[in-house]
């Protein structure tokens, strides 16, 4: 029967007084827990007869489940025989950078150490500041083609230049056209990191080198169906785990998430691939194995591909058990997707935008977001 193992990050059966959570602060992103982002449906309105009213900050009228994962299994009647996994079902778990403050982010400012794990292995350089946007859609429409490009990174990571002229950016970025630099200095302005008035005094106070971009995409399990009437859902599997109760949750969806993430696997990564960077994907390794037990993906063999452009990696619990459940990476596997971004004839084209947008709209789809973290490995 599955059951809540973590909230705000911590393990339930290790924490006796929920009062630590008064302000409903998420571990990873040192702010609000927004249940990763897609759990606003589950909201728990704090009105004054509310059993979790007491446990809150009375300044919060509601509050989202901070579910972090699940955990599990099936049991045997023997002991040695039994199996429990358990499922991060909160991507703020595995990668959790993002800021809510209207200034730029301090350097390394909330940076856990199995995110430093994961930027490292990315070859992100160590000699300067790393910026990293998060959520940042990338919407682009061809006139020639009559095409739409539409497309939502998780995360993008480039290292950053400080304090530029408005010549020096656009030498940096061989910006030319007219129209181009009004829509660099709006996007700029959007994202809060540019300054004063174009041909005079116009600076950038941040500057994305994109010459080879790091796209981090995050996949987590999702939660299945629910039953309310029988509190299984993830708003009263949390209300229990908070008053002490036993917490049952909804069980874990699989292959609906391995659904949505397989087109967006192939044409990210070759969107990345021919603006000269990469695309890893964050998964954990209970749903890396388990997409493993339903396809004919073999992790085994990828660490032998020849050719890379498909870059997973594996997360997993190291201390499960203890008061302080951590997470580490178990693996990284690279393989070739077997496309590209140039036409290949086949039936997998379908998986690939109609055209390649020029990195300068990446450049401006970044620069309209607020730098969610700054990173100095």
């Amino acid at each position: 029967m599955p059951r809540i193992f973590e909230i705000f990050g911590k393990p339930v059966s290790f924490v006796e007084d929920k009062t630590i959570f008064y302000e409903a602060i998420c571990p990873f992103t040192e702010s609000l827990c927004d249940g990763g982002g897609n759990r606003n449906q589950t909201k728990i309105k704090l009105n004054d007869n509310h059993p979790l009213r007491d446990y809150f900050n009375e300044e919060l009228k509601s509050v989202i489940p901070a579910v972090c994962s699940i955990q599990y299994g099936t049991e045997d009647t023997s002991e040695q025989n039994r199996t429990q996994e358990t499922w991060v079902v909160c991507p703020r778990r595995l990668f959790g950078f993002k800021n809510i403050s209207t200034t730029i982010p301090q350097t390394n400012r909330g940076l856990q150490p199995h995110e430093e794990e994961i930027l490292n292995i990315a070859n992100l350089p160590s000699s300067q500041e790393i910026g990293i946007w998060s959520e940042v859609y990338l919407q682009y429409g061809d006139n020639e083609t009559n095409s739409q490009v539409d497309y939502h990174f998780d995360f993008i990571a480039a290292p950053i230049i400080r304090d530029l002229s408005e010549e020096q950016f656009y030498i940096q970025h061989n910006i030319q056209d007219s129209l181009d630099k009004k829509d660099i200095i709006k996007s700029a302005r959007q994202g809060g990191v540019c300054h004063g008035k174009s041909g005079t005094n116009l600076s950038f106070d941040i500057s994305p080198d994109i010459e080879h971009p790091i796209i981090f995409e995050v996949m987590t399990a999702s939660t299945s169906g629910s039953n309310t009437e029988k509190g299984t859902n993830i708003a009263s599997a949390f209300e229990a785990a908070m008053i002490g109760n036993e917490p049952i949750s909804p069980g874990i969806n699989k292959r609906q998430v391995w659904g949505r993430m397989a087109t967006q696997l192939f044409a990210k990564s070759a969107l990345a691939e021919a603006w000269s960077g990469k695309t890893f994907w964050i998964v954990q390794d209970e749903l890396l194995s388990n997409i493993e037990r339903t396809t004919q993906l073999c992790v085994a063999e990828i660490e032998t591909a020849s050719q890379e452009n498909i870059n997973f990696i594996s997360m997993a619990y190291d201390s499960l058990g203890t008061e302080q459940s951590t997470i580490k990476i178990r693996q990284v596997y690279c393989n070739y997707s077997g496309i590209s971004f140039t036409k290949n004839n086949a039936a997998v084209d379908i998986l690939l935008p109609k055209v390649l947008p020029h990195k300068k709209e990446l450049l401006k789809s970044m620069l309209r977001r607020k730098l969610a973290a700054i990173v100095r490995l």
